[in-house]
């Protein structure tokens, strides 16, 4: 459905669900069936600094999926104690600042006691 298509239908394209065997910083990776080669495993994959790590874990092999995950863990692990620490890469100055309904109203106008 093109962006057209969902203005003019007043409907939300599907949110694509994430995968329950992926964590923060290691994807799951399964190929569809019907691909002509197949893939599965676990794909580590971060930035610090200037440094880009991305390894890919095969299920064959480690011994199957448990035991590509143990790997990818541990690599991921190892890696990320020889790198410098994550950098916040926003404007000078900037704090995280709530974006809710209340946060706007108490900002602009004083609350009134009922």
């Amino acid at each position: 459905m093109g962006y057209f298509e969902w203005f003019v239908s007043g409907t939300r394209p599907m949110k694509k669900r994430a995968n329950p065997d992926s964590e923060q910083n290691i994807r799951r990776i399964d190929t569809k069936p019907r691909a002509n080669k197949q893939t599965h495993g676990f794909q580590v994959h971060f930035l610090r600094g200037r440094e880009t790590v991305t390894r890919l874990f095969s299920d064959s092999g480690y011994g199957g999926k448990e035991g590509a995950r143990r790997a990818a863990r541990k690599f991921k692990r190892a890696a990320m104690s020889d790198l410098p620490a994550r950098v916040f890469r926003g404007p000078k100055g900037a704090a995280k600042v709530s974006r809710g309904k209340r946060a706007t109203k108490a900002k602009g106008k004083k609350s009134r006691k009922r």
